[in-house]
């Protein structure tokens, strides 16, 4: 649960008094599991995994009443393994989130700092992957709803909810000199909620990501973690990387059914050109009050320039959820991945690729937050 420490007003010492109230919230998860792949470079492998159903993080979050509808806000969130205590994200102490800003109960609200993109934000509750099924995205989490990279130097903008729609739109500059689009990302997107309907609409774009360069720009360090998509097939590294989207879900009772397309087209610097067209739908069903079922499908359909190869991959994402408390959990979960046409290998999130067109992982632990 998460524990909030209410700051008193004080009166500053020859600035007069301030009775502004303000409010900060520790919080956190603890997620730690045993994962048995089957095919991993051509032998079976059992690990202990961290960060499975959701990365171990913790944070502090608040916000000062400004008056007349005002607030500033913070957010303050750092990843780290569970399993041998290191930073995640490339090593950063708040590799996660780091930001602030202001907000207005009118206008909505701006944020400075390392940010999740707003793709992620839009689309990431319609993903098998974020609902249950722990490391299941698409390949590589090619579209980067997961999200596997987060963004430095950034502002977004934040929109209040107008009958159920909200708009976001963020932009992480590239922080170099002579060269404004090395390492820079734009990204936007359309959000609609209203009962048992969301629905959810984006777009994100960034040059240069992970540039040699310009190591101080908007992507850096923890680009294409477990991804096959980075560099072309010559080894050239990206120098674009667009991404479009759109999801919904439809929640019925016990029941939520979510539907979600992405497209991610890598430009590399060597002329080449990768497209994946990333198809999801996905089930839960609460079968008790504390058990949620779930089952997903993933079919990843690519196009490679100038060879015109046609690489493919089918994933069907399983698992079961058992709710001990509102702040305790433990789950089992089944992935199974499947490549076809050109592509030669399957490789599950998170796990070294197979030296087959075939890869299964099953994991269970537990999660905790706080």
């Amino acid at each position: 649960m998460k524990r909030c420490l209410l700051l008193s007003c004080v009166t500053l010492v020859m600035a007069g008094p301030v009775c502004a109230q303000n409010s900060v919230t520790l919080y956190g998860v603890l997620s730690e599991g045993v994962m048995y792949t089957n095919n991993a470079g051509g032998h079976s492998q059992w690990q202990l995994a961290s960060g499975i159903q959701q990365s171990p993080r913790f944070g502090l979050t608040g916000s000062e009443d400004l008056g007349g509808g005002n607030r500033t806000i913070f957010t303050l969130e750092s990843g780290f393994s569970l399993g041998n205590g290191t930073l995640g994200q490339g090593g950063r102490l708040f590799g996660r989130q780091a930001f602030v800003g202001l907000a207005n109960d009118r206008w909505g609200q701006v944020t400075i700092g390392r940010q999740i993109d707003t793709m992620a934000q839009s689309l990431g509750q319609y993903e098998a992957a974020v609902q249950f099924a722990t490391y299941g995205p698409p390949i590589g989490d090619n579209d980067n709803v997961f999200p596997t990279f987060r963004l430095s130097n950034a502002v977004q903008y934040k929109s209040v909810n107008i009958a159920g729609v909200q708009v976001l739109s963020q932009y992480a500059f590239a922080n170099t000199a002579g060269n404004f689009s090395n390492n820079r990302d734009f990204n936007a997107a359309l959000t609609y909620a209203n009962g048992p309907l969301s629905a959810g609409l984006a777009y994100h774009v960034v040059n240069m990501p992970n540039s040699a360069t310009n190591t101080a720009g908007a992507v850096y360090g923890d680009y294409g973690f477990s991804s096959p998509f980075v560099t072309s097939g010559t080894g050239a590294s990206v120098s674009k990387q667009q991404m479009y989207g759109v999801g919904g879900s439809y929640a019925l009772g016990k029941a939520k059914f979510s539907l979600m397309f992405t497209h991610s087209q890598f430009d590399y610097l060597d002329a080449s050109r990768l497209g994946l067209s990333n198809y999801e739908a996905t089930a839960t069903y609460f079968v008790t009050p504390s058990l949620l079922a779930g089952l997903g499908y993933i079919f990843t359909d690519g196009h490679d320039s100038p060879t015109g190869k046609k690489p493919q991959w089918h994933q069907v994402d399983v698992g079961l959820d058992w709710y001990l408390s509102k702040r305790t959990d433990v789950f089992i979960v089944g992935i199974f991945q499947k490549a076809a046409g050109d592509a030669k290998v399957a490789q599950i999130y998170y796990n070294s690729p197979s030296n087959s067109r075939q890869q299964l992982s099953a994991s269970m632990g537990i999660r905790h937050k706080f």
